[in-house]
């Protein structure tokens, strides 16, 4: 029936409420100094790293291939005009061992020439180009697009589910993304649906961003969108923008544990990667920068920013007017689910979406023995046992996190936010994740994880 929502909101459980730090939602996304040089790892997605295909001196464009991948992975371009003058495998400030590529800009910036935008007529073409974007998952998970798109034998997509929710506190580049490009979100959702035959799509929004949710109705139905393509408003808890957490509450379906959302018919895409996999099929400008929220009380011109991927986070700050006061930490991505960091010549990846430099707010209280008080259980969006996982984790039970479903943990950060002992529960849960994996030895002592950094702790 005309005008009958295809779509209705469904209730989820756990999650808390902190604060939301949004003050840059009403900052336009603003160009930056492109730097004078940019290390780019080759390890930006899920799956191998990709292989150089370029060597030291050669001349590279904005948006040529540097990295190629075969099978799960996807493939990197430059992001600065310029001559390769590193080529090599080597320890980044993270930690992690990756090939990587460092270019030295020439000042121009200038477009590869042989770029063009693709052209494709069935499915698998379609696919195959957003593999050649370079695409991943730009809400944090860097997870290969094209390879979330090819659907399994004997399975289809019912449902695009397309994540505006953006809940973690301080982000707000995807709110930008929403408010500047409201018209490539609605054409980059239609022509995925199209392409990959899927009957229906929805674009869930938090209910704290009014004015993003009118601008996308506005041109769905400008565009004549509706019977395809519906927009939902979903009220503000973290961590609603969760995968399974979505799409529970838009389609009711309960993604089984160990599953994957196609086990119940659903595509879920970051509505900024919709936005540049549509920006790709108009242009040919593969995936070259991010748009980063910089932000804090340390952060001299905080904003959302267009940042070229390999360039360092010394130079992002320095770029944004530096330092107002000495920091105390430094998060790439949210307090929740961000990485704090301690080297700020890390290169700012694909996943990136926000750098948060704080000093006032970078409150660490020390941890004291769990109470048992369940306020972990109850806040947990999927019905774990963070306090018990704290304690296998810590003590590298294998069996026990094996008995828990460590690996159904989606690291929210919501447990470690209620504790009232402040047990870092999140990032002793994911060094956990790493034993049951076979990455640490299970008789290594468990390093001291880090808090989330939020000076306000309240019960949800």
């Amino acid at each position: 029936m005309e005008g009958k929502p295809m779509f209705s909101l469904h209730k989820t459980r756990g999650g808390v409420h902190p604060p939301q730090c949004k003050d840059m939602r009403d900052f336009a996304c603003a160009s930056i100094t492109p730097p004078e040089r940019v290390l780019i790892p080759l390890n930006m997605h899920i799956g191998a790293p990709a292989s150089p295909v370029v060597s030291v001196g050669d001349h590279v464009y904005v948006g040529t291939l540097i990295g190629q991948v075969e099978g799960l992975g996807s493939p990197i371009h430059a992001s600065i005009s310029g001559t390769v003058a590193k080529v090599a495998t080597e320890q980044l400030p993270t930690g992690a061992t990756a090939p990587v590529v460092e270019i030295v800009s020439d000042g121009k910036m200038e477009a590869d020439p042989a770029l063009k935008a693709p052209e494709y007529t069935t499915k698998e073409e379609f696919i195959s180009c957003v593999r050649d974007s370079g695409m991943v998952g730009l809400g944090g998970a860097s997870f290969p697009t094209w390879f979330k798109m090819r659907a399994p034998e004997g399975k289809s997509f019912e449902f695009l589910v397309v994540n505006g929710m953006e809940c973690e506190p301080y982000i707000t580049s995807d709110y930008r993304q929403m408010m500047e490009h409201t018209e490539r979100v609605i054409d980059g959702v239609f022509r995925t649906i199209e392409a990959l035959e899927i009957p229906a799509a929805v674009i869930g929004v938090e209910d704290n961003k009014p004015e993003a949710i009118l601008e996308l109705q506005r041109v769905v139905k400008e565009k004549g969108r509706e019977d395809r393509i519906e927009v939902m408003s979903i009220p503000t808890k973290y961590p609603a923008g969760g995968e399974k957490v979505l799409i529970k509450a838009t389609t009711g379906r309960d993604v089984p544990a160990g599953g994957l959302p196609i086990d119940v018919g659903c595509l879920v895409v970051n509505v900024t990667t919709i936005s540049r996999v549509e920006q790709y099929f108009r242009y040919g400008m593969p995936l070259t920068c991010k748009t980063v929220t910089v932000t804090g009380d340390c952060i001299a011109k905080p904003g959302n920013y267009r940042i070229p991927i390999g360039m360092s986070v010394r130079d992002v700050i320095e770029a944004t007017g530096g330092i107002v006061k000495e920091p105390r930490k430094i998060i790439m991505g949210g307090p929740m689910m961000g990485r704090t960091i301690t080297d700020i010549d890390c290169p700012i990846i694909k996943a990136n979406n926000a750098i948060v430099v704080l000093h006032d707010a970078a409150v660490l209280p020390d941890e004291t023995a769990c109470i048992r008080c369940g306020r972990c259980v109850r806040a947990c969006p999927l019905s774990l046992s963070p306090f018990a996982l704290d304690g296998a984790s810590r003590s590298h039970d294998v069996v026990a996190l094996d008995e828990l479903a460590v690996m159904n943990c989606m690291e929210c950060g919501s447990c470690a936010y209620v504790c009232p002992a402040h047990r870092r529960i999140t990032a002793a849960i994911r060094e956990g994740k790493a034993v049951y994996r076979g990455e640490v030895a299970r008789l290594t002592a468990p390093a001291k994880p880090a808090a989330p950094a939020l000076s306000e702790k309240k019960e949800a």
